[in-house]
């Protein structure tokens, strides 16, 4: 079997790319030489993130390929009606900078947790709680439903990483992609753990927005202009101008940013922050970030119609090959030779900033959630997180050369089932004094179960979970907020 890079061409597109994966890895060895021999420190970095670390790390490792790939594919199949794919989410994050996400960060130092599944065992204020213990397997269910999840998200996030090789820079096949995508990401993680992650999550927030807002406002500039483009789409198909088609995806786009309140990945950046008086900061840095970002990507997809009409015209006959069409096109006729290699690692880092984030989750969760025990932070050493990480990422290995056919749909689920869990449940938690285990239990229960019989069992074929979400979280959380402790009688 041929050597993985024995057929490339050692051009500056390869050296641009080459650079920027030995920068991942020299952010690992940084950061290993700066953390404590503890598993918060490994899992959450010590809770000592700034604001500007924290806010980029949440938006980048929230984002994955689906934003390159997935939402200009959306504007380029769409047009301008793919613009309610953002604001859902935009609104969600936003909010969990300055009120879900204090919370959550006061709660998880009071109960001395560094997962999600912690926090709901034993945040609720039920007689359960002031017990000391509970009935109910909160913690060891949540951790469950984190790592069954996650890992098929991290497989996919892996997949998408040896394709961007495959295609863009010639790799020797899918197989050989993605060891490169996974030993990478196993290098810097198993180094420096949430302290290596964050910080390449900083750096690929910058090549995400160069990818994004670089290369599609240089493509409209080629073409003409603005009003050039408007012109070039209505002769293409008038609706691709209409920000109209129908209510269904209109509200599809805004339940599905109900998700973001769900994901693990995304809420444990807000437990890491140092001071909770910059979560301010963090929401005008973050919320930014994610306009700027998403305003790329509807803009990537209408330059990529204007430029490309038919799917003939894309890389794999496929409109998710609007991004890596126009970065070979552009970067071979107009932008010096090395311009392609900091695109792919711009796609590459969409991927990585999610994948990363998300297997030292499903890495803390098996190593302390699975028991449903009560531990000390700061008990155990690094090795053990590393040790989890490093059978975190095998498994969603495994799940990729099982060649699932619903691995990337599953993508979505995974969103959607996160969400719909976690969502209801953590809001209870936080937010209702009266919150107990049995509420708790029984919101994370239906969310995880009404999103995968609604997938499953539900939806026609080839329509994806968007407005259902909604759906299942209100029940949830409806139902969690009637199972809640009663007052006593004198206190009514």
């Amino acid at each position: 079997m041929p050597l993985p890079l024995a057929s490339l061409n050692f051009s500056p597109t390869l050296l641009c790319f080459v650079l920027y994966l030995a920068a991942t890895i020299a952010i690992g060895l940084w950061a290993a030489r700066r953390g404590r021999d503890d598993q918060e420190d490994y899992f959450l970095g010590g809770r000592k993130l700034s604001a500007i670390a924290m806010a980029l790390s949440a938006v980048s490792s929230g984002r994955s390929a689906w934003l390159v790939v997935g939402a200009s594919a959306a504007a380029w199949t769409s047009g301008l009606s793919a613009l309610w794919l953002f604001p859902g989410y935009i609104i969600a994050e936003a909010w969990m900078f300055v009120g879900l996400g204090p919370r959550l960060r006061e709660k998880s130092l009071e109960c001395d947790a560094i997962t999600i599944p912690e926090v709901l065992a034993r945040a609720p204020l039920g007689r359960n709680f002031v017990r000391g213990h509970s009935a109910l397997p909160v913690q060891a269910v949540a951790g469950l439903i984190t790592i069954a999840f996650l890992i098929a998200y991290v497989s996919a996030q892996l997949t998408a990483g040896a394709k961007t090789l495959e295609f863009a820079l010639a790799v020797d096949g899918p197989t050989w992609g993605l060891a490169i995508t996974a030993g990478i990401v196993l290098l810097y993680t198993l180094l420096g753990g949430y302290r290596a992650v964050v910080l390449t999550d900083v750096v690929q927030a910058v090549l995400m927005l160069f990818g994004l807002v670089v290369l599609p406002v240089f493509a409209m500039a080629q073409i003409g202009g603005f009003g050039a483009l408007q012109d070039r789409l209505h002769a293409i198909d008038p609706s691709l101008l209409s920000l109209w088609r129908g209510a269904l995806p209109f509200f599809g786009g805004f339940a599905i940013g109900l998700g973001s309140l769900g994901q693990p990945h995304i809420l444990v950046r807000h437990m890491s922050l140092e001071n909770p008086e910059d979560a301010r900061k963090a929401l005008w840095m973050g919320t930014g970030w994610n306009v700027v970002m998403a305003g790329g990507a509807l803009l990537m997809g209408l330059v990529g119609r204007a430029l490309y009409p038919a799917l003939e015209d894309l890389a794999g006959n496929d409109a998710e090959g609007v991004f890596v069409t126009l970065a070979a096109d552009l970067s071979a006729h107009y932008a010096f030779e090395g311009a392609l290699g900091i695109l792919v690692a711009a796609l590459f880092a969409a991927v990585m900033s999610t994948c990363d984030s998300q297997l030292l989750v499903v890495a803390s969760s098996a190593l302390r959630d699975l028991a449903g025990k009560r531990e000390d932070s700061h008990a155990g050493g690094r090795w053990k997180g590393r040790v989890a990480v490093a059978v975190s990422l095998v498994a969603a290995v495994a799940l990729h050369l099982g060649d699932l056919p619903q691995v990337l749909v599953f993508v979505l689920l995974a969103w959607s089932a996160l969400g719909a869990a976690f969502g209801p449940a953590l809001i209870l938690a936080l937010y209702d004094p009266r919150s107990n285990s049995r509420g708790v239990f029984s919101a994370m229960l239906i969310g995880v179960v009404g999103i995968s019989v609604t997938h499953f069992y539900w939806l026609p074929e080839g329509e994806h979970i968007s407005w259902q979400l909604a759906v299942v979280f209100a029940v949830a959380l409806g139902v969690g907020w009637l199972l809640r402790e009663r007052l006593p009688r004198e206190l009514r």
